[in-house]
């Protein structure tokens, strides 16, 4: 077993992003696009979606990821449009099936602790990226 630490962290996030790579292949989508396309599924219009998506990953590149969802028609106006919202759909039917029985094989009360300790080490760890 893994010490909870930066090395689990960090494995379960290189696996999980594994599963979500097979999960975008098909629409032939990297990560960062994909998460430019939830954040426009959730976006209130008060920020533009490159703004959105750079306080999200810190990618220096979200302007051309934001263009590059636009010329695929997934995007207009930083929304999700009608091609982007079915899209969406077929990704998180493909993501359900690879990731639902990972997230059942955890205890109720395990998820819960882990849903406080990770987000304390995401606040953290904002904290520590806002100073640099």
């Amino acid at each position: 077993m893994i010490a909870f630490g930066p090395q689990l962290i960090g494995r379960t996030e290189k696996a999980l992003n594994a599963l979500l790579a097979v999960a975008l292949a098909d629409e032939d989508l990297v990560e960062t696009q994909w998460v430019a396309l939830r954040l426009a599924e959730r976006s209130d219009g008060s920020r533009t979606l490159a703004a959105l998506l750079h306080n999200t990953t810190y990618a220096p590149d979200t302007a051309e990821v934001v263009d590059s969802l636009i010329a695929r028609g997934l995007v207009r106006d930083d929304r999700l449009s009608a091609s982007g919202q079915d899209t969406v759909a077929r990704i998180e039917h493909r993501i359900e099936e690879l990731t639902s029985g990972i997230w059942d094989a955890v205890d109720p009360s395990d998820r819960a602790a882990a849903e406080r300790a990770l987000n304390t080490v995401l606040n953290h760890a904002r904290s520590v990226l806002a100073t640099r």
